[in-house]
């Protein structure tokens, strides 16, 4: 269905893709603004103050204006596909929950709708005709044979006998045309949610037959047969679910593809907006490394648009790693207040709900879990001043900004970087720097990211873990879209045998499941507690006073981080510890703790813990650890998405910058 935006929350809105560009290098700006005559312009975000930058902006058009965008997947067979105008179309279709009329099949002014009690219903010539009832939940085989004359319709459950069969007679009605599957061609309806199995298109002559792939997602979907025409995909449905085949045998479509050749259409799926760039951003080569923003002012204030220049050639020692995976992985998340108690507010989920934009952390409207997003779509809460509402706090980049901002403030260049730049180049990315730290909350992995730090650790790279529930969730990327499957899961469960990925084909979930790549044996922690609630300070251990590592304590009292922009500490929202487990590095030392958290932290009810619940009341609480590795690098670990938010503010100075200062300090003297 396509539709204009609702710019009531923001009066400006969009993306900057590619958002990772080395200097020199030039980006396009893809807005929708309800102020035709805003103004643009760059600025940084990652210095105390926000200071006009003179790049070159090449503007494509004079205004800007309200873009259109569609929600909603579904198939179609091009007019190309028909040989004659007798044929029969055969699908396997599974019907998910649909609360409106939605399309199944429209072919040319003939339409077959799906409505809310369950009634298949033909609109033909003006007229309505029941063919069957269906459930919610099953595999139909639906049948329909078309010819000058009337148009039959056959529905029945898979490998049974048929459910109903109607045969309506033609008058005036044009068949003529392309076959529209679960949409309808004008995209003036809400589309279908369900799920597509194999589908034939037959006449007296040819048979032409398509199956999908387990591996999505595509556009095109060529056919069995060489030479006939493809089926085109509209907004990325999901790949690699379960099949009319699906036995609960297997789990991996990689085994036995026919389990899982189907995709599932939602009414609220979006690929990449294919919007036309209004502008394009030219970057000078000698332009510093950091965080910018278009910055668009309109009649009703002015919203910026991040994106991250990387240098030409290093310029620094130690690179920041900034987690764009999780950026996007939280990007617009609706956060109903039904299902999430709102602390404060924010524009960006307002401007999510009027537009009904979703995360990876919302379910669609059958209740399936997002599994697909992409780069190319607005993130509203991509934000230097973003709040989340469930914290009434700074989250992600608004949190990582505090420390470039810390940095900068004591003179200190770090070069940036994105977790998809490591995706793309691997160890290349991070050859040249003694120490990379990561951004506040490195959630989500795929594995070439994890792949390409793997190798930087062996080839004797430093790493600093400035976060907490780092390293959890696989991810998969194809372009500018990004793949998650979650399993079971209090955020949202995926169904049964659907776990693998179908951009790669690998298995799902989160890295601790995978085995090889637990977070427990590369940084020394595992994510372990979370709330809302306050946030805690850290005291020291006796591991931060003599040995290798106390110099990462100068000048540190014994407690420290009882104040930040994350719920008021050091340590909080989300953290980690130290589990006893065989995957802990042998050497590796606490060096401080944060416990004493309220009653509302309580550990990962899917956490295995040994001892039962002594040790369940004993890991409520978060460790900072350091190790050296095998290769002579060192691993750091501050265990807390609060941890940079209770860096120092400006003109101040704390325990907590006192750390950040020593650990840099050791790589960059």
């Amino acid at each position: 269905m396509r539709k204009q935006l609702n710019h009531d929350a923001m009066a400006a809105i969009g993306f900057i893709e590619p958002w990772s560009v080395k200097a020199g290098g030039a980006t396009g700006g893809f807005l929708s603004c309800a102020d035709p005559n805003a103004s643009v312009r760059i600025v940084t975000l990652d210095r105390d103050e926000v200071v006009a930058v003179e790049w070159e902006i090449a503007r494509h058009s004079t205004t800007l204006s309200i873009r259109e965008y569609e929600l909603g997947s579904w198939a179609e067979i091009p007019a190309t596909a028909l040989r004659s105008d007798v044929y029969e179309l055969s699908l396997e279709i599974l019907f998910t929950r649909n609360e409106t009329s939605k399309p199944v099949i429209a072919i040319g002014s003939l339409l077959l709708s799906l409505e809310p009690d369950g009634r298949l219903v033909a609109v033909i010539d003006g007229q309505s005709h029941t063919v069957a009832e269906v459930r919610n939940e099953r595999w139909y085989q639906l049948d329909v044979s078309v010819s000058p004359s009337a148009i039959g319709y056959r529905v029945r459950r898979a490998d049974q006998q048929a459910v109903a069969v109607r045969t309506i007679p033609l008058v005036a009605a044009d068949t003529a045309g392309l076959i529209c599957i679960g949409g309808a061609a004008d995209r003036s309806r809400q589309t279908l949610n369900g799920r597509l199995g194999r589908i034939r298109l037959i006449s007296a002559s040819h048979e032409t037959e398509w199956r999908f792939p387990t591996r999505g997602p595509m556009g095109d979907i060529r056919p069995v047969q060489q030479g006939d025409p493809a089926i085109i995909l509209h907004n990325a449905p999901t790949f690699a679910v379960a099949s009319p085949r699906f036995s609960g045998e297997i789990h991996d479509p990689r085994l036995d593809p026919d389990h899982f050749d189907s995709i599932h259409l939602h009414d609220d799926d979006f690929g990449g907006f294919d919007w036309a760039a209004d502008l394009t951003v030219h970057i000078p080569e000698d332009a510093r490394s950091g965080v910018y923003a278009l910055e668009i002012g309109t009649d009703r204030g002015v919203e910026r648009l991040p994106f991250f220049v990387r240098p030409t050639e290093p310029q620094s020692n130690v690179a920041v790693l900034l987690p764009t995976a999780t950026y996007l992985a939280y990007a617009d998340e609706q956060l109903p207040p039904h299902r999430y108690p709102w602390h404060g507010s924010d524009r960006a989920h307002l401007f999510a709900i009027d537009n009904n934009f979703l995360s990876l952390y919302d379910t669609h409207s059958d209740l399936s879990g997002v599994s697909l997003t992409s780069s190319r779509r607005p993130r509203a809460t991509l934000r230097d001043d973003y709040h989340y509402p469930l914290s009434n706090s700074p989250h992600l980049l608004s949190v990582d900004l505090q420390l470039l901002k810390f940095y900068a403030r004591h003179g200190i260049a770090v070069d940036v970087l994105t977790d998809r730049d490591l995706h793309d180049e691997g160890l290349e990315s991070l050859s040249a720097y003694s120490l990379v730290l990561t951004g506040s909350h490195p959630e989500y992995w795929s594995s070439a990211m994890m792949s390409g730090l793997d190798r930087y650790l062996a080839a004797g790279g430093s790493l600093g873990y400035l976060g907490g529930n780092g390293f959890y969730w696989v991810v998969a990327f194809d372009g500018d879209n990004m793949e998650l499957r979650r399993g079971k899961n209090d955020i949202w469960s995926g169904r049964p045998g659907e776990m693998h990925l179908s951009m790669t084909g690998e298995p799902g979930g989160n890295w601790e499941d995978r085995g090889n790549r637990h977070p427990q044996a590369l940084v020394g922690v595992t994510y372990v507690i979370m709330s809302f609630g306050p946030s805690r300070p850290y005291r020291r251990l006796e591991g931060s006073y003599g040995g290798e590592h106390a110099w990462l304590f100068d000048g540190v009292g014994e407690a420290f981080g009882d104040s930040g922009t994350v719920l008021g500490g050091a340590a909080g929202y989300e953290v980690d510890a130290v589990l006893r487990s065989e995957e802990t590095p042998a050497n590796l030392v606490r060096l401080a703790v944060a416990d004493g958290f309220d009653d509302s932290f309580q550990v990962r009810p899917d956490l295995w813990l040994a001892d039962g619940e002594a040790e369940r009341a004993a890991m409520r609480r978060s460790d900072m650890t350091i190790y050296r590795h095998d290769a002579g690098g060192l691993v750091f670990s501050a265990s807390s998405v609060a941890w940079i938010g209770a860096l120092p503010a400006t003109g101040k100075d704390n325990d907590v910058g006192r750390i950040m200062l020593n650990l840099v300090g050791r790589f960059t003297a």
